[in-house]
């Protein structure tokens, strides 16, 4: 992983350990990338509750409860499903705060976009937010890792939404 890459979880890790915000996390095309990075801040690795690797359509039925009809009838890789999937992965979780990253990572089918990537941030008693993002036939590598740094920053602005929720 990137030195770039390991600070943004660094630096995420240590402000949700500061405010006491759990985490969780549903990946398909990371295929659990951004879970490892959670663990990886010595000191801080109890801030992650869990991570679902999702990476086919069925999976994310069996273990986030996704309709196979919500998956079927809008693709698995679209801005509902990343949606669903934080939302799952915050209610199946003792998390604060969930995410959840679908896309297609590498070559795909040609009428899927190579590089299109969705992210869904979810927070308990804050909306539900997405990000569609377009990374380009950069291949496999360079998609995940820029899916990383939206998430990195996703997360962040729902973390600093949470703690002035709670100063409020």
């Amino acid at each position: 992983m990137s030195r770039k890459t390991q600070q943004l979880a660094h630096d995420f890790l240590r402000k949700a350990h500061d405010a006491e915000i759990r985490l969780a996390t549903a990946e398909s095309c990371t295929g659990g990338l951004l879970a490892a990075l959670l663990t990886d801040v010595e000191g801080c690795g109890h801030v992650f509750d869990r991570g679902f690797v999702t990476y086919e359509a069925q999976a994310k039925c069996d273990l986030l409860g996704l309709s196979r009809e919500l998956v079927d009838r809008n693709a698995a890789v679209t801005e509902q499903v990343a949606l669903a999937m934080a939302e799952a992965a915050l209610a199946r979780s003792q998390a604060d705060l969930a995410v959840g990253i679908t896309g297609f990572a590498g070559k795909c089918a040609d009428d899927q976009e190579e590089g299109l990537v969705f992210i869904g941030c979810a927070a308990n008693g804050l909306p539900t937010v997405a990000r569609e993002c377009h990374f380009g036939a950069a291949g496999r590598d360079v998609v995940r890792r820029e899916a990383l740094h939206a998430a990195f920053e996703m997360m962040d602005e729902m973390l600093r939404a949470l703690i002035g929720q709670r100063n409020d």
